[in-house]
């Protein structure tokens, strides 16, 4: 059985969907801010972050690429990836690199406060490049679903979808906003939202309705 090391609206709530949605067994450990943080996290996950994923054998997996490529091929049989070595496979792990390393990290930068800048000059400077690449990474997204929607992958809904939903619930400068500009966005992360196999998880952390994100203390 998987153990999820999670954190309320945190980058953990992609896995933590991801399990639910292929019903495979696992074991929910929350976690706060400050244990994450904490020396003794880091033999779990050695960057000290969330989400972490352990293994059976008493192994952690950490990055969400990384254990969301892990989970679709240890179970092809829940079908949330297309056939490993499939040419869609491999369409499936470029989008995947996409979201994980440009848009999840350009649209954090975007926000002032990133653990990124040096200073308030270089917050704000940082924060608008950030956001306009991001701007760009979204429409790149909304262009895409246009052209082979509903889903990320056409007509198959799969993991790609749960991890975009996630990352549109930190829009900048809110999901509203980011919804608004972006309507098929909106419609595709509506349509994640509304998946019955979600709601238990997606009210554990606080983000079944629209605004969520920050989660309520």
């Amino acid at each position: 059985m998987y153990k999820l090391y999670n954190v309320k609206a945190w980058g953990s709530l992609s896995i933590h969907c991801l399990l639910e949605e292929m019903e495979v067994p696992y074991t929910n450990i929350w976690m706060t801010a400050e244990q994450v943080r904490a020396p003794e996290f880091r033999a779990i996950s050695p960057l000290g972050q969330v989400p972490a994923l352990g293994l059976a054998d008493g192994r952690a997996l950490f990055e969400s690429a990384a254990i969301i490529t892990f989970l679709v091929t240890a179970h092809p049989d829940k079908a949330m990836a297309p056939a490993v070595g499939s040419e869609d496979f491999g369409e499936f792990l470029s989008w995947l690199q996409f979201l994980a390393t440009n848009l999840y990290i350009t649209n954090n930068l975007a926000f002032p406060g990133s653990i990124y800048a040096a200073d308030a000059a270089h917050d704000a400077f940082v924060a608008g490049k950030a956001a306009e690449r991001a701007d760009s990474y979204w429409q790149l997204l909304e262009d895409r679903l246009g052209a082979e929607g509903p889903w990320l992958m056409g007509e198959d809904y799969s993991a790609l979808d749960i991890y975009m939903f996630m990352i549109t619930l930190w829009g900048r400068p809110s999901e509203a906003e980011l919804r608004a500009r972006f309507p098929r966005i909106a419609a595709h992360a509506g349509a994640v939202r509304a998946r019955p196999k979600l709601k238990a998880a997606l009210e554990a952390h606080g983000v079944m309705e629209v605004g969520g994100y920050p989660p309520a203390a």
